[in-house]
């Protein structure tokens, strides 16, 4: 298969937002950028949550391509994030990497000097439940957001 030097594919419905794109954190930024105005313009209100779910989508797609992909831009990172009867947002994220052991991971405290390994404590923190295939090479979360019947901005 010949390679494809920077894939970036969004694909919109009327609840969702999925991206494919190259392992490179230039990609995020734009991932972010557009989740963002996806969620303005679907969920009234959502403003005051968009500081944690952008840290948590960037925690998860940056330890996508930096961790699962090794920074490798021929691998590929699937980003799906769901609307759930505006009560709530899922996200799903999929690298082709060989995964890790996030249970292990998940127990352990960190030293305060550490550079990396606090994915999963900000992931417990901004979100309601977080979990991972046996893999460790998809990402589970959900946010309850409860903005009931408040439907599409206008």
């Amino acid at each position: 298969m010949p390679f494809e030097k920077d894939i970036f594919k969004v694909k919109e419905t009327q609840n969702s937002l999925s991206f494919l794109f190259s392992s490179t954190m230039g990609n995020i930024d734009d991932v972010c950028k557009r989740s963002t105005t996806y969620l303005k313009s679907e969920v009234k209100g959502i403003e005051k949550l968009l500081f944690p779910i952008n840290l948590v989508i960037r925690e998860g797609l940056t330890n996508a391509v930096r961790h699962g992909n090794a920074n490798d831009p021929e691998k590929k990172v699937r980003f799906l994030l769901t609307i759930v009867n505006h009560e709530s947002i899922k996200l799903m994220i999929e690298d082709e990497g060989e995964g890790f052991d996030w249970r292990k991971q998940k127990s352990g405290e960190l030293p305060e000097d550490m550079d990396h390994g606090r994915g999963i404590i900000i992931m417990d923190t901004y979100f309601t439940h977080y979990s991972y295939n046996d893999k460790g090479n998809i990402l589970y979360l959900e946010k309850n957001i409860f903005f009931k019947n408040q439907g599409k901005s206008s």
